[in-house]
């Protein structure tokens, strides 16, 4: 299915699906629109194993029916997932076209092992060309101008960050920076994600990126010197590391690693019927367990229809 058709389709199952009831008084259900998966506890399924990753939720987006959910409320690092996001508000508040030029900014990142595209001051790249940038090779230097170009400051737009993900719904959230490297005031929750990527896949640039494999351009460093820079996917489905189960297409989604929030992705797939299912795991000890845990957990999407 092309990719336009995933983003249509996610608007249209928005527009006609019933709210799902709770129980409880969590203050975080109150004012949930009707196109949202809403629950507050675990959801478990027979004959599963619990997982050993600290967070995970797999969501019917067609439905909005909660498949599986462990610790999905509590609050983690969300590391690079967080630059979904970024590229959501990004895309809401300027055009693809709109022109970034870099300030010395995305030269001051210091964190060990970050990775980075290398852009310098005066160097200028377009927000298309950003977007598939921070989402396919997570660089983090990319995720600061994009910030700076929204908000003025990286401090702005993480308050922006903040702001935005509340009016989803997102009330275990604050964020800090528009990478996820690691900050203790930076952090959310799997359902909070969920919040995020459910709105951010809406957006056919959000979809096209995440499930492109590779991606080359042409930008402008300083002085007007043309640059060709590329960007590889680091979904593990992508590089052919891992496989999904034969009746689940990953369409694509963002990783995200650091020493403090462990092991994470977030996913969008669709079964054989081309119904949507959003997934999401954090706090994997390591590669192995992420992807095997999530390809167990994708296997579950056609035993609950």
């Amino acid at each position: 299915m092309p990719f336009s058709d995933y983003s249509e389709t996610i608007r249209s199952n928005h527009e006609r699906s019933p709210i799902i009831s709770h129980s409880g008084t969590d203050d975080r259900f109150e004012s949930f629109a009707a196109d949202l998966c809403v629950y507050s506890d675990n959801v478990s399924v027979p004959d599963y194993s619990t997982i050993s990753s600290n967070s995970a939720v797999l969501i019917d987006a067609g439905s909005n029916k909660v498949i599986y959910s462990q610790n999905a409320f509590e609050t983690r690092y969300p590391a690079s997932t967080t630059k979904v996001l970024t590229a959501y508000v990004a895309l809401k508040y300027l055009t693809p076209e709109t022109v970034i030029t870099c300030t010395s900014s995305v030269e001051n990142v210091t964190v060990p092992g970050a990775v980075l595209l290398g852009l310098k001051e005066g160097d200028t790249l377009t927000l298309n060309q950003a977007i598939h940038l921070c989402l396919l090779s997570s660089y983090n230097d990319v995720a600061i101008a994009i910030a700076e170009a929204v908000s003025g400051s990286v401090e702005k737009f993480a308050a922006l960050m903040t702001s935005e993900a509340k009016k989803l719904g997102c009330t275990g959230s604050n964020f800090v920076n528009p990478s996820g490297l690691p900050d203790p005031g930076h952090y959310t929750t799997a359902y909070d994600l969920y919040l995020i990527f459910n709105e951010a896949i809406k957006d056919p640039l959000i979809v096209e990126t995440i499930q492109s494999n590779d991606y080359s351009t042409v930008i402008k460093i300083r002085g007007g010197v043309d640059k060709e820079v590329t960007a590889k996917s680091t979904n593990g489905f992508f590089r052919g590391n891992y496989q999904a189960p034969g009746d689940i297409t990953v369409v694509g989604g963002k990783t995200g690693t650091t020493d403090e929030a462990g092991h994470c992705l977030m996913l969008l797939a669709r079964d054989t019927q081309s119904n949507p299912y959003i997934a999401i795991i954090l706090g994997s000890s390591s590669t192995d367990d992420l992807y095997n845990e999530m390809t167990n957990m994708l296997a579950l999407c056609t035993k609950s229809n």
